[in-house]
């Protein structure tokens, strides 16, 4: 009885905190409305409306919080539009990874046809379906959501992500609507939320949450002298609302008035887009996609944003923020503040120019690989498999020297190599002159 009593208490200070933040009316609370807005997808990712959690900027992500009870479902159902990359996921209430299924692999309705297999088809219908995660398998058009908690409930998060797609400006009318199930029975469709709801809600909720569960600290260790991209730590790793699909590395960075930060590597191959305005997958590209994106490393941890410019290049195909190549396939990136570009920089057509935002802030810059080709081992996946740093593995680096020395091994070529820099040294000899002369950075 008192273990009752109790989820009942939890279950009522839930339930008056998702009305006092405007989640749900009051009206429907004892409903349990499944989806605490009445409407799919409020919520948009993206620099501009709701620029958290280390979001790639050339990336639209799109949220329902929903709420769950055992023997409930939620159905997803829409159509394709154009875009790099496709992705339904699920997350918990601290924003850690549950499940997810991306375009390739979508469940099609009866008579359609996949336009990222089929590069003759100009879209399709797909569907998908989630559940409280159990110890059963789910069917093939099933994804798992959170599990049912002691209270009675589920709380958790489904997000629709599309990589450059072909329209930036895709609208909420092309995005599925959803049905709520119970016992598999509807009880209600409804459509694609018309008006975007306040990102402040949804980032306040999840400030709440956090600091509930002691999950609110800032990630991260600290940062040697130079720069050194290698896997993310576990805490920085999740609770982020990570795409399942890219794996990352990173560094950090610290301001030094007159100092840049260079990065050079070669660029890995990724997928044209076909008539259908679709990418060719599947054609022997070593990447989907990759970026190169500067972040403030403080939550809620946005991509920078400077004089209208975002600090996030995606690679060499794409339509907009392009990651500059030379004649041999390389990038080089530079990241400064506008004070500190470098005069022959500015007009290089072989740099990428990102900026370094409020200097005040230290910085994660973060390097993305999205679903290498089985034959293309040289990525930030296989670096994740054998050199983040471990605890409780007597095989895997211990420091963060260590992990980006294995990491550098790993990928070889496509590492990306980086520096600190004078400004006056690039200005004298470029990005050669940076790696032979470069500077070690101070101590916040």
């Amino acid at each position: 009885m008192i273990l009752l009593r109790d989820r009942r208490r939890v279950a009522r200070c839930f339930w008056a905190l998702l009305i006092a933040m405007g989640f749900l009316p009051a009206a429907q609370a004892q409903l349990a409305l499944p989806l605490t807005l009445g409407c799919g997808w409020p919520f948009k990712t993206t620099p501009d409306t709701l620029n958290v959690m280390y979001p790639d900027a050339n990336a639209i992500y799109w949220t329902t919080p929903y709420i769950q009870l055992a023997g409930s479902s939620l159905e997803i159902k829409g159509n394709f539009f154009p875009a790099r990359f496709l992705s339904i996921s699920t997350y918990n209430s601290l924003g850690e990874s549950v499940s997810s299924t991306y375009d390739v692999n979508f469940v099609l309705d009866p008579g359609s046809e996949n336009p990222f297999t089929n590069p003759s088809a100009s879209g399709g219908s797909f569907h998908a379906t989630i559940i409280p995660k159990s110890n059963v398998p789910p069917p093939n058009s099933t994804l798992f959501g959170p599990p049912v908690n002691q209270s009675g409930f589920v709380q958790g998060y489904v997000v629709i992500r599309a990589y450059l797609p072909f329209d930036p400006n895709v609208g909420q009318n092309v995005l599925p609507k959803i049905t709520i199930l119970f016992d598999g029975h509807p009880l209600k469709t409804v459509a694609p939320c018309k008006n975007l709801s306040s990102s402040l809600r949804l980032l306040l909720y999840n400030v709440l949450v956090r600091s509930w569960n002691g999950n609110n600290n800032p990630p991260g260790a600290t940062e040697p002298v130079q720069l050194m991209f290698r896997p993310p730590t576990s805490d920085q790793a999740g609770g982020a609302f990570p795409n399942d699909y890219n794996k990352y590395v990173v560094t950090g960075m610290t301001y030094q008035k007159g100092v840049i930060a260079v990065v050079r590597g070669r660029a890995a191959t990724v997928p044209k887009n076909g008539s259908n305005h679709y990418p060719l997958v599947n054609n022997g590209e070593e990447l989907r996609y990759w970026s190169m994106c500067n972040y403030d490393h403080i939550f809620p941890f946005p991509v920078v944003t400077q004089n209208g410019q975002n600090a996030c290049a995606a690679d060499n195909q794409a339509a907009d923020n392009k990651t500059a190549l030379d004649g041999d396939g390389y990038y080089t990136y530079m990241v400064a503040a506008p004070n500190d570009v470098p005069a022959n920089a500015k007009t290089d057509k072989t740099v990428t120019l990102l900026p370094w935002g409020r200097t005040q802030f230290e910085k994660a810059l973060i390097f993305r690989n999205m679903l290498p080709d089985q034959n293309f081992t040289m990525t930030t996946q296989a670096a994740n498999n054998s050199c983040a740093i471990s605890d409780s593995d007597p095989n895997a680096p211990k420091t963060i020297e260590e992990s980006a020395t294995c990491t550098a091994n790993i990928m070889g070529p496509y590492y990306p190599q980086a520096t600190y820099c004078q400004k006056t040294v690039y200005e004298q000899g470029g990005w050669q002159a940076c790696f032979q002369t470069p500077v070690t950075a101070r101590r916040q």
